[in-house]
C-alpha cells in the first residue's frame, strides 16, 4: 500500500503537467489567439523574436523548475532519510558558482543582441521592401472611434479599413480629442501610439486575403472596450471595386461632418464617405500646433504668389526620416 501511494504522488504531478501542456496547446492552436497566428511579414518576425527569446529563457527556467521539484520531492516531510542527507553548509564550490553565473549571463547577453538587432530591423518607421508602390492611409484616433482617410482615392471610412494584399500599407497616425491611443492590428504588426499634434508612421503588409481584428491596445476611457475596427485585405481588383463602391456613398466628410464625428461616442457603426474635405488630416494635426499652423499659412501664401507651390513635398520639422521619434512629416493630400 505504501508503495502504491509513493507512486501515485509523482504520477499525479506528471499528469497535471501533461494536462496543462495540452490545455495550453489547444488554446494557442485556436485562431482567436491572434499573436501566434501572424498574417504579415512584420507580425511574423515579431512572433519569431518572441519564440526565440522564450526558448532562450527556457534554457534557464526549465532546469530551474526541474531542480525545484526534485528538491521538494527529496526533502518532503515523509522522506525520513532526507533528515540525515541534508547539509545546509554544503557548497557547490567555485566551479559550480561559475556555471550558475556564467550560463545565465551568456543567455541574457545573447538575448540582448538578438533583440537589439530585431528592434532595428522591425522599425515601424522603415518602409517595407517591395516592388509595389505603398498605399497611403491616414488614421485619426477619436473618442471612441477610428477614422481612416485615403488621400490618393479621396474617400474615408470609420472603424473599417481595406487594402490590397501583398502591398505595403503606409499608415500615418494622429489623434484628435484624445492625447494618446494605441493603434494595433495584432496579426499584422505591433501596437504603436497615435498622438495629437504629430504624425507617426507605420508600415504593414498582409500576406494574402483576410479579415483582421484591430483595436486600441490601452485603456483610454469609457469607450475603450468598443474602440475596435476591422482590417480587410483583398486582391487589387477587389480593392479597386470597393473604392468605386465607396465613391457611391451619400456620406461626405466635410468640415461640418467631421465636427459631428469629433463628438465623443461609443459603439460607432462602420461608415463610408465618398468625399473628404481637402487637407483635412493636416488641419487635424496642425490645430494642436498653432505656431506651425500660422507658419504653414504664411508659407502657402508666399508659394502661391511665386507660383511655386509643391504639393508633393510639404516640408515640416516632424519628418519621419529623421532620427528622433518625435520628428515625423506632415502628409500632403
Amino acid at each position: 500500500m505504501k508503495r502504491i501511494k509513493s507512486i501515485i504522488g509523482p504520477l499525479t504531478i506528471i499528469l497535471a503537467i501533461l494536462l496543462s501542456v495540452l490545455a495550453i496547446f489547444f488554446v494557442l492552436k485556436n485562431d482567436n489567439t491572434l499573436l501566434i497566428h501572424p498574417k504579415g511579414p512584420i507580425a511574423r518576425e515579431e512572433f519569431h523574436l518572441m519564440i526565440t527569446n522564450i526558448l532562450h529563457m527556457l534554457i534557464i527556467i526549465g532546469p530551474t523548475y526541474i531542480l525545484l521539484f526534485m528538491v521538494v520531492w527529496k526533502y518532503r516531510a515523509k522522506n525520513l532519510k532526507a533528515e540525515t542527507e541534508y547539509d545546509p553548509e554544503k557548497s557547490i564550490g567555485i566551479f559550480g558558482q561559475l556555471i550558475f553565473w556564467t550560463v545565465p549571463s551568456i543567455i541574457v547577453a545573447s538575448m540582448a543582441i538578438i533583440t537589439w538587432n530585431a528592434t532595428h530591423e522591425l522599425d515601424p518607421y522603415r518602409p517595407l521592401k517591395s516592388d509595389i508602390t505603398p498605399i497611403r492611409i491616414q488614421v485619426v484616433a477619436l473618442n471612441w472611434k477610428w477614422l481612416f482617410i485615403y488621400p490618393q482615392q479621396g474617400i474615408a471610412t470609420v472603424n473599417f479599413v481595406q487594402f490590397p494584399q501583398s502591398t505595403p500599407v503606409h499608415f500615418s497616425l494622429a489623434a484628435d480629442g484624445a492625447p494618446m491611443n494605441s493603434f494595433w492590428i495584432p496579426q499584422l504588426a505591433g501596437q504603436i501610439n497615435s498622438m495629437a499634434g504629430m504624425v507617426t508612421p507605420l508600415y504593414v503588409m498582409a500576406d494574402g486575403p483576410g479579415v483582421y481584428a484591430g483595436r486600441v491596445a490601452e485603456i483610454n476611457g469609457p469607450g475603450y472596450s468598443d474602440m475596435t475596427f476591422v482590417a480587410k485585405s483583398t486582391s487589387k481588383s477587389d480593392f479597386d471595386s470597393w473604392v468605386t463602391s465607396v465613391k457611391q456613398s451619400p456620406h461626405q466628410l466635410t468640415d461640418r461632418t467631421y465636427n459631428e464625428l469629433f463628438t465623443p461616442s461609443e459603439n460607432n457603426p462602420v461608415t463610408l464617405y465618398s468625399y473628404v474635405e481637402k487637407d483635412l488630416f493636416n488641419k487635424i494635426v496642425l490645430k494642436y500646433m498653432p505656431y506651425m499652423h500660422s507658419n504653414s499659412n504664411n508659407n502657402s501664401k508666399n508659394k502661391s504668389n511665386n507660383n511655386k507651390m509643391d504639393h508633393h513635398h510639404m516640408d515640416h520639422p516632424m519628418d519621419h526620416t529623421m532620427d528622433h521619434p518625435m520628428n515625423h512629416h506632415m502628409d500632403s493630400q
